[in-house]
């Protein structure tokens, strides 16, 4: 698998021991609560996140990305007064990441579809990133992030619409695993996303909820997901392990897109690697997987 930069999401299981024993990167997610962004909190949030640097002896900007706000963040608001103020909320994020040094910053789309429409969303969400774009420097990156996103061409259409490089795409495969309509798979989103995606949300789930699991709990064949990835996607492309068990997940990750061919199994204990059937991929396996990229 093609080499990428592994990240681990600071709200993960004891992610500081983690991110040391394996060498990766982190994901801030101390802006994720819109309230954190309040002047003197934000201060106190940068000061407690450069700290956590130090602590783990790695350097802003490439050892970093940051989580934006995504409470009450909706692009596609009909009070235009809420817009403005979600508008602030992340604009303060970019802030502080200015202060940091960081500069990628992954963004919730804030779509609701069951409360707006889907070309509605798309107009004011061209509107709402495009206003972000103004305060953030040339060598800054924007991910935006699909939670309940329905399905993938709305937010590509966004993004193409914006046409900034800037702007990227942030494939949450979690997220599209289980909240995608019944005719997309996880393959879909990243064959018609492609280039546009600058980085990857990584966890698993059985398709029925948003359960962050470990890639190897879950009814995604991750071997088959980075394939595809590889064959669709730019090099540069990162990942963040979102999985609240995530210390074998990093592992496997950090020994598998090391840019080498094959695939090393990380001590994947036998009862672990039997329970997800990643080695049962017999014709007649009973794991509900496929492979189709």
């Amino acid at each position: 698998m093609k080499k990428r930069d592994i990240f681990l999401a600071t709200f993960e299981m004891d992610a500081e021991n983690v991110i040391k024993k394996h060498g990766i990167g982190v994901e801030f997610n101390q802006f994720c609560i819109s309230s954190t962004l309040f002047d003197v909190r934000r201060d106190l949030a940068c000061r407690a996140m450069q700290a956590q640097l130090d602590r783990l002896g790695l350097k802003a900007p490439g050892d970093t990305v940051c989580h934006g706000p995504f409470t009450e963040i909706l692009p596609e608001a009909i009070d235009t007064e809420f817009v403005e103020l979600a508008l602030k909320r992340v604009g303060q994020a970019v802030d502080g990441c200015k202060k940091l040094g960081v500069n990628r910053l992954v963004v919730h789309s804030g779509y609701y579809p069951t409360l707006y429409f889907r070309d509605w969303h798309r107009d004011k969400s061209v509107y709402f990133w495009s206003k972000l774009l103004e305060v953030c420097p040339e060598d800054f990156h924007v991910y935006l992030e699909n939670v309940i996103d329905p399905e993938p061409t709305c937010l590509l259409e966004v993004v193409e619409k914006i046409d900034d490089p800037r702007l990227e795409l942030c494939l949450d495969i979690g997220h599209a695993h289980c909240a995608t309509e019944p005719k997309y798979t996880v393959y879909d989103w990243i064959r018609l996303w492609g280039k546009r995606i600058g980085h990857f949300h990584f966890h698993n789930n059985n398709g029925t909820g948003d359960q962050h699991n470990s890639i190897f709990k879950g009814t995604m064949f991750i071997p088959d997901v980075l394939a595809c990835i590889d064959e669709n996607c730019k090099d540069e492309a990162t990942i963040t392990v979102e999985s609240r068990d995530c210390d074998r997940t990093c592992g496997w990750l950090k020994a598998n897109c090391d840019g080498s061919e094959g695939w090393s199994d990380y001590e994947l204990e036998e009862e672990e690697a039997s329970s997800t059937g990643w080695f049962d991929q017999s014709d007649d396996a009973d794991n509900g997987l496929t492979n189709e990229c």
